[in-house]
């Protein structure tokens, strides 16, 4: 049996990769800081190389593999919602309560990176493996969470993003979060719910909404 020792990235990355990250994902530019918006950019971009993906937007539109899947749009869709979302969230406190401290770059680089797991989590060679013999590999070895806590530390990206790559899912239950991490976790889960809610998701893989939601249809 083949032993995996390190993820390598299958390809190398090019600018052509690069270019359609920020088409898939304009809002990586809401990253005030040029070094955090560069390296989330290079983040991305290797974790995409260590799969068969290209590009998000090739990456299945769920919330797990299997599960919370969008009937309409992309992955791509769901990650930029969060970054607007956490954004939303943190002025909504910052202009209400003035003395509140966010690190808005940081939350930014946090609320782009939170995903930066999944190409790896959702990657067909790496699900097939898996299933092949969990009990000898893991099913998933790691969640994208952990796998996008290990990307962004990587690039080199702080460890705060880092941290909520890794504390932004079921993870997160099992530490102390940042207030960004929070702020990103909170977006990432009512960005689920609603979307559930408002009939954009597959009802039948929708496991993590509440019971007594009835999700609305959509119009024709």
């Amino acid at each position: 049996m083949k032993k995996y020792t390190y993820v390598e990235p299958r390809r190398a990355v090019g600018d052509e990769d690069r270019e359609n990250l920020l088409i898939d994902f304009p809002e990586i530019d809401l990253i005030g800081d040029p070094e955090l918006r560069k390296l989330s950019i290079e983040a991305w971009c290797f974790a995409l190389s260590c799969s068969d993906f290209r590009r998000i937007i090739d990456i299945p539109p769920e919330g797990n593999p299997g599960q919370t899947r969008l009937q309409v749009g992309t992955q791509a869709d769901h990650l930029r919602g969060v970054v607007r979302l956490s954004a939303a969230l943190a002025k909504e406190f910052s202009t209400a309560w003035p003395q509140v401290v966010i690190d808005h770059d940081i939350l930014m680089a946090g609320a782009v990176c939170h995903d930066v797991g999944k190409p790896y989590e959702f990657d067909p060679e790496n699900r097939a493996r898996w299933k092949a013999d969990g009990s000898r590999t893991g099913d998933p070895t790691f969640r994208h969470s952990v796998f996008g806590m290990h990307v962004c530390l990587k690039v080199g990206l702080p460890v705060e993003v880092a941290h909520i790559a890794v504390g932004h899912s079921f993870e997160g239950l099992q530490m102390g979060v940042s207030s960004e991490c929070l702020i990103v976790r909170q977006a990432d889960h009512d960005w689920w719910q609603l979307a559930g809610a408002l009939g954009l998701v597959t009802p039948e893989t929708m496991s993590t909404r509440p019971a007594n939601v009835r999700a609305r249809l959509l119009k024709k």
